[in-house]
């Protein structure tokens, strides 16, 4: 019986020691100061995006639409001709890129101005909702063989 007593007074020595270590170790962290965390770009952007990892803020969603409209055109010159023809299967008689204001927006002198340049001789039409900028950007997306939400995410 008696090593078993031995081996308690060693097992009760050795909890002793690491109760004391926890106990040092918890004051040390209580005095060390909270480390703020950074503000994440996503959360204190009301409009941009992210572009292969890299923050765009804008002030406005219409300023996002064209930004990457002209990011793509700048990758890929023949991105405004291959989205003008992925855009004839979304619907409406009218195209979302066009060589003029005219083109976007036929018989509407009033939306001519609604129109912002992304590539040379060509302009994209602006007067669309959040929602329609959203599926257009996906469509341009598919054009550039990216992925809408994993290597283009947009903020609106």
């Amino acid at each position: 019986m008696l090593p078993d007593t031995v081996q308690l007074a060693n097992l009760q020595n050795q909890l002793a020691v690491l109760q004391q270590t926890i106990a040092s170790l918890q004051k040390g962290i209580e005095t060390l100061e909270p480390v703020p965390e950074p503000p994440s770009p996503t959360r204190s952007l009301v409009s941009g995006y992210r572009l292969f990892g890299q923050d765009f803020p804008t002030r406005f969603a219409k300023d996002s639409f064209v930004g990457l409209f002209r990011h793509f055109a700048e990758l890929e010159p023949t991105f405004p001709e291959q989205f003008r023809v992925a855009a004839r299967g979304i619907g409406r008689t009218r195209r979302y890129v066009g060589r003029t204001p005219q083109e976007v927006y036929p018989g509407r002198p009033g939306l001519w101005s609604e129109t912002e340049p992304f590539a040379p001789g060509w302009v994209v039409g602006t007067n669309e909702s959040d929602d329609k900028k959203r599926q257009l950007l996906k469509l341009a997306c598919q054009v550039m063989g990216l992925r809408f939400g994993r290597d283009v995410q947009v903020w609106m």
